[in-house]
C-alpha cells in the first residue's frame, strides 16, 4: 500500500466573511500537515478529577482533554496570506505568521480560534489518499 501525502494543506478561514471574497482578497491559511510526533507534543493527557465523600466513595468522575492553543499554532501554522490590518498610526501591520496572529490585536481572537480548530480537526481526523 502506498500512501499519497502532502506536506502542506491549506485553509480557508470563515472569519469576518472571508469566503464571500474575490479569490484574490481571500484569508488563506497554510498548515504543516502533522507527524506523529507533533500530535504527541499538541495533544495534553486527559486530566481525571474525582469526587469522594468523607467516607471516600467516589461520587464523580470527570475527564478533560486539554489542547494548548500556542503549541497547536506554533507547530502547525506555516503561514497566513493577505491578513493585514491598520495600526492607530496609520500604518499597515500585516500578520503572517502564530507569532504575528498571537500579537495581533482581540478582534483577530476568533480567527486564531478557527484556525486551532481545524488544527485540532486535522490532529483528531487525519486524511490520507491509497495509491494502488
Amino acid at each position: 500500500m502506498k500512501l499519497e501525502i502532502t506536506k502542506e494543506l491549506r485553509f480557508i478561514p470563515e472569519f469576518n466573511g472571508n469566503k464571500d471574497f474575490p479569490d484574490t482578497d481571500k484569508v488563506t491559511v497554510s498548515l504543516r500537515n502533522p507527524t506523529i510526533q507533533i500530535k504527541n507534543r499538541c495533544r495534553s493527557n486527559p486530566e481525571t478529577v474525582a469526587k469522594a465523600d468523607p467516607s471516600g466513595k467516589v461520587q464523580d468522575i470527570n475527564i478533560t482533554i486539554k489542547s494548548d492553543d500556542n503549541a497547536v499554532l506554533n507547530e502547525m501554522l506555516l503561514s497566513i496570506s493577505n491578513l493585514s490590518y491598520e495600526d492607530d498610526k496609520g500604518n499597515e501591520v500585516k500578520i503572517v505568521n502564530a507569532k504575528d496572529l498571537n500579537a495581533a490585536p482581540i478582534q483577530f481572537d476568533a480567527l486564531r480560534k478557527e484556525i486551532v480548530d481545524e488544527c485540532n480537526r486535522i490532529l483528531d481526523n487525519p486524511q490520507v489518499n491509497e495509491k494502488n
